[in-house]
């Protein structure tokens, strides 16, 4: 998540205005996935088309350089294949990417809902961690109540995203705050 390696208190007061700025940032576009959740939805079912797209169109050109110089290629080859094709169905047909996008985002919850939990274990004795916990476990609530709901859930990933943004977001933020708190004690 945040942190990696060794870490000090000096390290968490130099990092509290990015604490602040990405907090902040993601509030801001979990309020506008609140808004606006179908466009927020299909907003991030484009991208990952796009995105799918480039990553195949990368790996044709690194197939194709490397048939130029004799090599053998076929497995760069199959995944630029693949990538295009999920890019181009995600494109033409919205609707199913943004149900395979509810599957992979109910995942996503429960991997980072877990990682902020075992996160927290690390970080406790700084002022606001308990946001980082108590976002971990909506995380962990939100992936169940994806997969409980795959169908409806494609319909409000928008809002999923939003609320585990704001939460977040504001855990950063509340976290920024503890290492302020933490740099007057110094």
């Amino acid at each position: 998540m945040l942190f990696t390696g060794n870490f000090s208190k000096d390290d968490f007061a130099k990092s509290k205005k990015r604490f602040y700025w990405v907090g902040g940032i993601m509030l801001v576009i979990g309020f506008l996935s609140l808004a606006m959740p179908m466009l927020a939805s299909f907003a991030i079912e484009t991208m990952v088309g796009f995105f799918l797209l480039a990553v195949g169109f990368g790996n044709a050109f690194g197939a194709y350089s490397a048939l130029r110089i004799g090599d053998s290629p076929w497995q760069q080859a199959f995944m630029a294949f693949i990538s295009i094709a999920a890019g181009v169905i995600f494109l033409i047909h919205p609707v199913a990417g943004v149900m395979t996008l509810s599957i992979l985002l109910a995942a996503y919850f429960l991997i980072d809902g877990v990682t902020k939990i075992v996160e927290y274990f690390r970080v406790k004795s700084i002022g606001g961690s308990l946001w980082i916990m108590l976002s971990g476990i909506l995380g962990i609530i939100l992936a169940f109540m994806m997969w409980q709901n795959v169908f409806t859930g494609a319909a409000v990933i928008g809002i999923i995203l939003g609320i585990n943004l704001i939460f977040s977001g504001m855990s950063l933020i509340m976290l920024g705050r503890g290492c302020s708190d933490m740099s007057k004690k110094m």
